[in-house]
Parts: C-alpha cells; structure tokens; sequence
C-alpha cells in the first residue's frame, strides 16, 4: 500500500506537471503555428496565377478563370490547413486521456498490484483501469465519486474512442452527453436545438465531424489536474 504521507510529492505534483506542461505545448508551441494560415493561402493563389500565367495563351484564354482557379486552390488550402488544425486538437484530446489512463496504471503497477503480481511480465489482463479502480475502491477509495471522474470517465474517454474510431458507440454516447462537439464552432443555428444522432462522423484526425475547442480541451485539463488532487486527498485522509 503506498505511502500516504509522500503521496502527493511522488505522484500528484508529478503528473500534474506533465499534464499541464502537455496542455501548454498546444495551446503556445502547436496552435500558434496556424495563426498565419491566411498569408499561406494568399501566398497559394499568387504561386497558381504565376503557375498558369507561363501558359497563359491571351488569343485563347480567359484571365478571369485563371484568378477564378488561383481563388479556389486558396480557398481549398485554407479549409484544409483549418481541418488539420481541428484534427490536431481532437488529437490533443484523445491523448489527454490516454496520458491519464498511463498514468493511472503507472501506479497501479507500482502500489496497487501485489508483489508477486508485479515481478516479471505483468498479466495483461492486471493492467486495466477496470482493475486499478476496483483496487483503489478495496484500500476505501472510490473514484466515482470524485467530481472530476464523470467529465474524464462519462466524456474524456468517449471522445478518445471518437476521435480513434469515428462512429461507433462511444460517438453514439457522445453525441447524447455533449452533442455540442459536433457542431461546428461558429455555426449560427442554436447548438441546443440540432439534433446530432444522424450526423456522420467519418474522419474526426482530419478535422471533420467532431469539433473540440481549446475550451473543450481545457475542461478536460481542468478535470484531470483535478483527479489528481482528488485522489490525493483521498489517500490523506486513509487511516494510517
């Protein structure tokens, strides 16, 4: 059983760390590098005119559609920078939780598992979440009810499995418990009277169908950072 009293140093200040530094990472280093999307565009459309302008033929060809095409190749880049950008934050959410479910079996193998369960190869079937709950519930500490467990559990870990696997049932359950995630962000309709369940959602790494705002991605930061203290709190307040 671990140690109470250095729990939190060893283990919470640590993984919190990680976690927001990783949170940082896309908020200051990844996202920032779109900013410029729309100069690249432009630069785009100029590169088309100066590319079909070497076989511009002024007895055959007509300049407006060569400015109509170079208008339509910017425009396409523009979408499809926007698109990756959105897939790299769905990204970014999927593997916040998997950063969470590594962390959380990092300690299960070194305090939760026996030490005749942990010496050796570990059974695969030992190194799940499922188990390391089930564990932490038999030391008197229950995770479902932390207040963090239901975003991470109930929407983190749903939109993971959405952004790995795209429709599905983890996507059906999402779209009940945050049908807003596939809606696009600056659409005009009210968010709360479109009905999602019929929407496609096909490829979400590409920035299509799921939607998550760095508001979304903070909500989930929140939650995890939060387990952490939850879980620590619990731990201290064990009998010793």
């Amino acid at each position: 059983m671990f140690n109470k009293y250095w729990f939190r140093r060893f283990y919470t200040t640590e993984f919190i760390q990680v976690v927001r530094y990783y949170a940082e990472s896309l908020r200051t280093k990844v996202v920032p590098s779109f900013d410029n999307i729309s100069d690249e565009a432009a630069l785009v459309e100029k590169e088309t005119v100066d590319r079909l302008g070497q076989h511009f033929d002024p007895d055959r060809d007509d300049p407006s559609d060569c400015y109509e095409t170079a208008h339509n190749a910017a425009v396409d880049f523009y979408v499809m920078a926007s698109r990756i950008r959105q897939g790299i934050i769905n990204m970014f959410a999927a593997g916040l939780y998997h950063l969470f479910e590594q962390q959380l079996l990092k300690l299960h193998r070194q305090e939760l598992l026996s030490i005749c369960e942990a010496r050796g190869p570990i059974d695969a079937d030992l190194l799940k979440l499922s188990v390391a709950k089930d564990r932490l519930s038999g030391k008197g500490i229950n995770i479902d009810g932390f207040s963090s467990w239901g975003r991470i559990h109930n929407e983190l870990r749903l939109v993971a499995n959405t952004v790995k696997h795209a429709d599905g049932r983890s996507c059906a359950d999402l779209k009940i418990v945050r049908p807003e995630f596939f809606i696009y962000p600056s659409s005009e309709r009210n968010k709360w009277e479109q009905d999602v369940s019929q929407y496609q959602v096909v490829q979400p790494l590409a920035g299509e169908d799921l939607f998550i705002t760095l508001e979304h991605f903070e909500e989930f930061v929140t939650a995890v950072k939060t387990f952490w203290e939850e879980l620590a709190d619990a731990v201290e307040a064990l009998e010793t």
